[in-house]
């Protein structure tokens, strides 16, 4: 990866860890979930309100708003300020597909996999540190919880 290339990424990374985007409880909210990485104590609650619109005589679910609030390290809080702005908005079945997208992109075995998940493609690096993997994962985890309607606390183990 070039200077110039890794130097943007930092920059992307310091950015949305600084002025963490949808950093907020949400009133109302249809789901609630909670994530926990006992391995650095990260720890992130994630809002999701459902929305729809109609289509051709069809309602469409979408992720009216999804929002979230964390006590968790500078990656952690990256991801899941790429994560909503990513998610904000989109139809509930696309935003599951990029859910497992960006999990799948941080298996062990994966190279690449980040083309389509905006800024998230920032943490690609953090592939080499193993333990941080789950510092990213965890929002997406808590995420598809939520989306799930699984209440219960989510945990990287």
């Amino acid at each position: 990866m070039s200077s110039e290339l890794k130097s943007l990424y930092q920059r992307t990374v310091l950015e949305h860890c600084r002025s963490p985007r949808n950093f907020r409880a949400l009133d109302g909210a249809d789901h609630v979930a909670r994530g926990f990485n006992p391995l650095c104590g990260d720890k992130v609650t994630v809002y999701l309100r459902e929305g729809a619109k109609k289509e051709q005589a069809a309602r469409i679910a979408l992720v009216a708003d999804v929002c979230f609030e964390a006590a968790a390290c500078a990656i952690c809080l990256a991801s899941a300020s790429m994560m909503t702005e990513l998610l904000k908005g989109a139809i509930q079945s696309e935003a599951r597909q990029r859910a497992e997208q960006a999990l799948a992109a941080f298996a062990p075995e994966m190279e690449n996999g980040l083309d389509g998940l905006g800024d998230l493609a920032a943490l690609g690096s953090v592939r080499a540190y193993p333990a941080r993997i789950r510092c990213v994962t965890l929002p997406w985890r808590t995420f598809t919880a939520a989306l799930d309607g699984h209440g219960g606390a989510v945990s990287t183990e």
